[in-house]
């Protein structure tokens, strides 16, 4: 009986740890559309890789709180609502990873903009039990023509 029940609380288990990583990911947002970077960079592990689109990998915490700090600076970088579809997510021990395709729509010049990113998220679990991110990749889908 014990063995049927291992993969159930196995799944159980990833459904907490999926649950933590997705509050954590709403506060990612919120920092984001309020130009925070020191709440950014919190949610970053010490070991951090950022790796944005068209750039150079951002290597370590300092390193992305610096890029943060810059990319909120720019006055091009807006507000933006968000809609995240996780299309799979799975946990090894003290990793999870996560994929998502997300869309959002953003105002620019009085103008709305439609966009459509796809991302590649690894989250670590840190001593203190919370979840930071330890690898993040993103890079945008083109319009469908």
């Amino acid at each position: 009986m014990l063995l049927l029940s291992v993969p159930a609380m196995a799944q159980e288990e990833e459904g907490k740890i999926k649950a933590a990583v997705e509050d954590r990911y709403k506060q990612w947002l919120a920092a984001a559309n309020k130009k925070d970077a020191a709440a950014m960079i919190d949610l970053y592990d010490e070991n951090a890789v950022l790796m944005p689109k068209s750039e150079e990998p951002v290597l370590g915490k300092a390193a992305i709180g610096e890029y943060y700090k810059k990319l909120f600076a720019n006055p091009d970088f807006v507000p933006f609502t968000l809609n995240s579809n996780w299309n799979s997510f799975h946990v090894a021990g003290d990793v999870a990873i996560a994929t998502s395709v997300f869309e959002g729509d953003v105002t620019r010049n009085g103008k709305q903009i439609h966009f459509r990113d796809k991302n590649l998220l690894v989250w670590k679990k840190q001593g203190d039990g919370s979840w930071k991110v330890f690898r993040y990749m993103f890079d945008e889908i083109p319009a469908k023509k």
